[in-house]
């Protein structure tokens, strides 16, 4: 080999360094895979000399011009044919190149003297295509060497974010089922499974954070009368449908209000108003019980409530007494009636 050769090899081996170093910090600076794109193809259009450049990429199995200037659109055919030279060489996945085109064929209709196009090639084939396209001028064999060396740096850069975005779906996925979960099962940590109110443990804690806010709040404490021999009478299956739908009622019926299964048949409601608003919701759902029959109970239903207003400096505990208190009155004075706590 001459020393011109040589000097010819290390000029071609120093451009492919400087041009893969260029496309390397392309790729470092950003995930966006048409940022990155139009970069290379600046370097291209600079390192080439040449003032045509497109870039394939196939997505999802469609077959994407992905640097086309929608502000200046290609003539349709001409697109067409750009379309087809991808393809043939993404479904090869090997190079084209033509160093001049025969006369009367489309690439001569559009003026196009020569080409080259370079598969972007991954672990599982070719993803898309480099082409480059000459007027009046022929591209060579070390052309298509280092636009492969082009297309191999940027078709691991690409496959490098594909990945990227692969893991992070994967992981927000994952994040989402785990929160999922985490909702579930945090959710059966404060709630009755059987009526889909709070559990008791949570509305005590909810009630002492309440109170502790300063506002005005009222409790009103219900049993449903003579459960004990609904239950002996049309058995434990009946019974859980009666509280069930004592629970559905509850969140239909009542607006505004934080409820429970305090225990068994007993309820419980948080409301932030007065004791004259609090009495006449303890009104209303009474009334609204009875309509459970004949609809869903299997006999007449009925509940005693006792209603009451937290007292300033009044301790959770003794609130609570004092309305459990009125809830037994109401039961002691014949049952299905409102008593106001004292």
């Amino acid at each position: 080999m001459g020393n011109d050769d040589i000097l010819r090899k290390l000029v071609y081996t120093a451009k492919e360094l400087k041009i893969l170093k260029s496309i390397s910090q392309i790729a470092n600076t950003t995930d966006n895979i048409d940022v990155i794109i139009n970069k290379i193809i600046r370097v291209i259009l600079r390192e080439f000399d040449i003032g045509m450049v497109f870039f394939i990429l196939k997505e999802e199995g469609e077959i994407k011009i992905k640097n086309l200037d929608e502000s200046r659109p290609l003539h349709p055919a001409f697109q067409e044919l750009i379309s087809i030279i991808g393809e043939d060489t993404i479904n090869d996945a090997s190079p084209i190149l033509v160093k001049e085109s025969k006369p009367g064929t489309r690439l001569r209709h559009f003026g196009i003297t020569s080409f080259a196009s370079v598969p972007l090639m991954i672990y599982t084939g070719a993803i898309g295509a480099i082409i480059l396209m000459a007027r009046n001028r022929s591209f060579t064999s070390t052309t298509l060497r280092l636009l492969s060396a082009i297309a191999n740096q940027t078709a691991s850069s690409i496959e490098h974010i594909w990945l990227k975005r692969k893991v992070s779906e994967k992981e927000k996925k994952i994040t989402k089922l785990y929160s999922k979960l985490y909702d579930k099962e945090a959710r059966k940590a404060i709630m009755d499974a059987l009526t889909g109110l709070f559990n008791r443990r949570y509305f005590v804690e909810l009630m002492d954070s309440e109170s502790k806010k300063g506002k005005q709040l009222c409790l009103i404490m219900l049993d449903i009368d003579f459960f004990k021999s609904y239950n002996d009478t049309f058995g434990h299956v009946e019974g859980d449908h009666l509280l069930r739908n004592i629970g559905q009622l509850i969140q239909t019926k009542l607006k505004n209000v934080k409820a429970c299964r305090y225990g068994g048949e007993e309820f419980a409601f948080i409301l932030e108003t007065n004791i004259e608003e609090a009495i006449k919701t303890a009104e209303l759902f009474r009334r609204a019980v009875e309509t459970l029959y004949p609809e869903k109970a299997k006999r007449q239903v009925t509940v005693s409530l006792g209603v009451g207003q937290r007292k300033k400096g009044e301790n959770v505990e003794t609130f609570t007494k004092r309305v459990d208190s009125a809830l037994y009155k109401a039961k002691e004075s014949g049952r299905n009636q409102v008593q106001i706590a004292k």
